[in-house]
């Protein structure tokens, strides 16, 4: 959800709304969440394929690695057909599909990064399952430390997250162990720590480390705090949208374009929605709840029409040899 929000402030409210009265309050949770939003997805990522690290390569490859290589590329000639088909719409620029998908195999420049990560991840994380933890920890903090300082874009995104991914699936105990700290005084004071750090890195600028200890602070309050509210009833519906992640974070990107595409098209409602500050405070939490109900019903319909091979690696089965 904080992904998708983020998504949401940069493709499509910052364009229409930010500056205007009420959209304060959007703009700080995308930034306060900087710090962990990426670490926690990727921690939680490895410590889900700890256990696939040490399996034998039949038993994992399929799931660990060519479902990812599999929807990575269906899903970017899907990016190109859309773009093309904007294109003769009237929308967006000019188009070389054939080109986009090409220069996507080679380096990943839609949202779409984060599977292409996936499979970075784990494969380099399962080549160096022989060394110590402490060589593949010292590995990716240097990696993050370097990322953030000189680097910008996906390869920033890329090195300054390896750590939380290999900590998680190296260290699944760790994981467990911060997992079992969730009283309200733990709790609080790791809130209280990421606050501080957060807030140093957005006052200083200072990138050297704070922003990995911040991430390192933040994963582990993103995880007390769903040990804590995990089991309520009020988490059943973030339970829910858990086990539809991946076809959350395909489709997202898609509805942010359409509706841009609407505002531009009818400039008058995004005016009336900027006269109104309540309405421009309450507007990105009504899209990211309607973008979220969206993605998971387009699963659905996909799957009961025959196109669940949209979200999921098909299986071709050997037909059986006649007598």
């Amino acid at each position: 959800m904080l992904v998708v929000l983020l998504h949401l402030f940069v493709l499509h409210y910052i364009y229409f709304f930010y500056g205007s009265p009420g959209s304060e309050l959007v703009s700080v949770v995308v930034d306060a969440s900087l710090p962990l939003r990426m670490p926690l997805f990727f921690l939680v990522s490895g410590y889900l394929a700890a256990r696939a690290l040490w399996r034998p390569w039949a038993a994992v490859g399929r799931r660990r690695v060519w479902l990812l290589v599999y929807l990575y590329g269906v899903w970017i000639v899907l990016n190109a057909l859309f773009d093309l088909a904007r294109e003769r719409l009237g929308h967006g620029g000019s188009v070389d599909p054939v080109r986009f998908v090409a220069e996507n195999l080679i380096e990943p420049q839609t949202a779409l990064w984060y599977l292409y990560a996936l499979v970075v991840f784990f494969l380099v994380t399962r080549l160096t399952r022989s060394w110590s933890l402490g060589a593949v920890l010292a590995l990716g903090i240097a990696a993050s430390v370097v990322g953030t300082t000189f680097f910008d874009g996906l390869p920033q995104h890329l090195l300054r997250s390896f750590v939380f991914y290999a900590l998680a699936a190296r260290a699944p105990q760790i994981i467990d162990w911060v997992a079992s700290r969730t009283g309200f005084a733990p709790l609080l004071a790791t809130a209280a720590s990421y606050a501080a750090l957060t807030t140093l890195y957005f006052v200083t600028s200072i990138d050297f480390g704070v922003l990995l200890v911040a991430g390192a602070v933040g994963v582990a309050l993103g995880i007390q705090l769903a040990v804590r509210l995990g089991a309520k009833r009020i988490a059943a519906p973030f339970r829910y949208l858990g086990r539809h992640t991946l076809a959350i974070f395909l489709v997202h990107p898609f509805v942010f374009v359409l509706v841009n595409d609407f505002f531009l098209e009818f400039p008058e409602a995004a005016e009336a929605i900027r006269d109104r500050p309540l309405v421009v405070a309450v507007y990105p939490w009504l899209l990211l709840a309607a973008t979220l109900a969206v993605c998971v019903g387009l699963e659905a319909l996909a799957t009961r029409i025959g196109l669940g091979f949209l979200f999921t690696l098909p299986r071709f089965r050997r037909k059986a040899a006649a007598r």
